[in-house]
């Protein structure tokens, strides 16, 4: 299943997801977006991301960042042994 998942962060949000709710349901996704510090849509995204990866969105793009950070240390650590870093 994360092979799946290591796209879905990428490129520009287009599609719409759309339900109804009632009232008391729409004020606590908005008082639980509050007290996320983000908008009712980005909790709302966050909230589908887990239920279909079984992985927090902010997880996913820090794992992918942390792959990054680390691919590169190893590159700076692979010239630092070979004499080419500083």
């Amino acid at each position: 299943m994360t092979e799946d998942i290591q796209p879905l962060h990428h490129g520009k949000r287009t599609e719409e997801i759309k339900t109804l709710t009632t009232p008391q349901m729409h004020d606590l996704l908005a008082e639980r977006a509050r007290a996320a510090r983000c908008t009712p849509s980005e909790l709302l995204h966050d909230m589908v991301f887990l239920v279909l990866t079984g992985k927090a969105f902010a997880d996913h793009v820090a794992d992918d960042r942390r792959a990054v950070l680390v691919g590169e240390g190893r590159q700076q650590g692979e010239l630092k042994a070979q004499g080419g870093g500083q």
